[in-house]
């Protein structure tokens, strides 16, 4: 599996578009790392800070699921209230990890530039 076959679970063509500023987005910025992941009926883009397994984006017909996870959230530069205000809405899921239903890429680039703001 490859990022490409990622983007072919997404059935959207805005959600699509979304995806793909998710990963050019994330393919900037140094210390940064990416790669397709496959488990099961649940297959992502695991995207890495340095080592760590900081935030996901996982396809879906008609969005993709961003995720916070907790090393990201652990570094102190993001947090759980800081995310909510400026996405009402995310939801936390019961891991504590931030997730987010993005839709187009309009969002995807409020996400990422929430993200590179924190780096």
């Amino acid at each position: 599996m490859n990022i490409a076959d990622l983007r072919k679970e997404i059935v959207s063509s805005d959600a699509k578009v979304a995806f793909d500023a998710i990963v050019d987005g994330f393919s900037g910025q140094v210390g940064m790392s990416m790669n397709a992941h496959e488990q099961g009926f649940l297959n992502s883009l695991r995207i890495y800070r340095d080592s760590d397994y900081c935030f996901a984006a996982v396809p879906n017909d008609e969005w993709v699921l961003a995720y916070i996870r907790k090393p990201e959230l652990r570094r102190g530069k993001l947090t759980v209230d800081g995310v909510m205000a400026a996405f009402p809405e995310a939801r936390l899921t019961n891991q504590g990890e931030v997730t987010l239903r993005i839709r187009d890429a309009g969002t995807a680039a409020r996400w990422l530039a929430m993200i590179r703001s924190a780096a």
